[in-house]
């Protein structure tokens, strides 16, 4: 399975919308595709219909135990998104507490990687939606994932957070000791104005 997060430190960029956008592109091409909702906002979950305020099965439980390798299988807290070929692993408000509750745990950067490993060749590609901060769940999607994009609006302050990422990409690549490709989408690009 082809694992590709979208990412961005700084938030209302259009990561979601990407996220979605690519696997309805991909499912019609006849792709099974799995969406991973790594924000504990939620938009993704939400845009499926989904309360991420009162999900009690979320991506949160694959977090809880000890280690790397979740308790609970992915298989469990998947939820049908109403499109055929198209599942979701949902978040939940929960995943704001990750970063207090795990502090340095060891291995907990690698749980998204496990969990997927268990989802292989149900799915032909998995996309994560990643939060805007650089924490836990940032750094189990940048684990996790073979490709990044990096939706960037096109306007000035868009592109300190880009520098950001940039820097976090780097530190990341030294700690994977393999390669992460990445791919920047400029998004809300305005022709008018060409912004």
């Amino acid at each position: 399975m082809q694992v590709w997060a979208v990412a961005n430190q700084k938030g209302g960029v259009g990561k979601t919308t990407t996220a979605v956008s690519l696997a309805g592109h991909l499912v019609r091409r006849g792709q099974r595709v799995l969406l991973v909702d790594l924000d504990p906002h939620g938009s993704l979950t939400a845009y499926f219909g989904n309360d991420p305020d009162s999900l009690e099965n979320s991506i949160y439980r694959l977090f809880q135990g000890t280690g790397a390798v979740p308790e609970v299988p992915a298989r469990d807290i998947l939820l049908p998104t109403g499109i055929d070929d198209l599942g979701l692993l949902p978040a939940s408000t929960a995943l704001a507490t990750l970063d207090r509750q795990l502090g340095s745990q060891e291995g907990k950067g690698l749980v998204i990687r496990h969990a997927l490993q268990g989802l292989d060749g149900a799915y032909d590609t998995a996309i994560i939606d990643c939060p805007p901060l650089l924490g836990i769940l940032m750094v189990n999607a940048l684990a996790a994932c073979r490709l990044l994009i990096l939706p960037v609006q096109t306007e000035h302050l868009a592109l300190k957070g880009l520098e950001r990422m940039m820097r976090t990409l780097q530190m990341i690549m030294r700690a994977r000791r393999d390669s992460l490709d990445y791919l920047i989408v400029p998004t809300m690009f305005d022709r008018r104005t060409r912004a």
